[in-house]
């Protein structure tokens, strides 16, 4: 197939609106680096990933994800299931947290972040994999999934509309520590070693931040094959939690053995007794309430521009 240039997927209203403005100084600066830009606006949730899914298969070399953790997420999702092996992924990080843009060592500056992607450099990245309810086929990710504390924190902060960033994150974590989550009751399965456990908080990592600021998984990389799984061992209490949530900060996780468990693998599956669980992938919503995930690693999966 003749392989088309450079797709730009992104939503007019970024940037608090200005969208469509920052998509032609994207396409100018395309073009002094050589390189020709067509634009796609996304229309609704969701928009992006079939836009993805589309370009990829229509042959463009490079479908850019202009915006935060969620469109990337979105375009990752379309190109993985275009089934197309030949399509790179670049990010241009124009969003609120940017976590994965963030890993892997994406410019936030705009000019340097096209740059990189006309200079076309890609290396092979693992994508995680999680089958669920609502997702019955599978949901891809590529920063991580988090189940409990960490989603509940995450959609509480999602839900304010008048305050963002990590101050969105800091009264969220209030409400939830004056109202702390009861511990599930999981059957976990890593790399087939079964284990029965009462947690509220379980990361399945890819990449090590989420929420602008918590370094969920201190030790993860997103190319060696491996998920970085850290839980916490037994439920915890309020001052528990202001530990963890300390940790999460420092990323001091591994060290603490008494309240976390951190362990490389590239299989997960948690069983709950009930439709309980709060879960999350790369940041967007993936249950309310689920009970059965299974979350496995597909190795060097995706061409990134980094």
């Amino acid at each position: 197939m003749l392989r088309k240039d450079i797709l730009l997927i992104i939503n007019p209203n970024a940037s608090k609106g200005r969208g469509k403005s920052r998509a032609r100084e994207i396409q100018a600066l395309f073009r002094t680096f050589g390189r020709e830009c067509t634009v796609a606006y996304t229309r609704a949730p969701g928009h992006a990933e079939s836009l993805a899914k589309r370009g990829a298969l229509y042959g463009y070399d490079t479908i850019v994800a202009a915006g935060g953790d969620g469109t990337v997420n979105e375009v990752v999702n379309g190109l993985m299931k275009s089934g197309s092996s030949d399509a790179r992924m670049g990010i241009i990080p124009i969003g609120r947290g940017n976590d994965f843009a963030w890993m892997a060592g994406i410019p936030r500056n705009q000019k340097e972040a096209v740059r990189l992607i006309a200079q076309g450099h890609s290396t092979d990245i693992d994508v995680g994999l999680c089958r669920c309810a609502g997702f019955p086929d599978g949901v891809y990710f590529v920063n991580g999934a988090g189940f409990g504390f960490e989603p509940m924190v995450n959609f509480r902060a999602m839900g304010y509309k008048h305050i963002n960033g990590m101050l969105s994150y800091a009264v969220a974590f209030i409400y939830i520590l004056l109202h702390p989550p009861v511990a599930y009751d999981i059957m976990l399965s890593i790399d087939g070693e079964r284990r029965e456990l009462s947690t509220q908080q379980i990361s399945v990592s890819n990449g090590r931040r989420m929420g602008s600021a918590f370094i969920m998984a201190p030790l993860a990389e997103i190319d060696d094959g491996f998920f970085d799984v850290m839980f916490t061992n037994y439920p915890l209490s309020r001052k528990d939690i202001i530990r963890a949530v300390i940790a999460f900060f420092r990323g001091s996780q591994v060290s603490d053995k008494e309240l976390f468990t951190y362990v490389k693998a590239r299989e997960v599956i948690i069983e709950a007794s009930s439709d309980c669980i709060e879960s999350h992938r790369d940041g967007e919503v993936m249950t309310h309430s689920g009970r059965s995930f299974h979350i496995e690693l597909l190795p060097s999966a995706l061409h990134l521009v980094r």
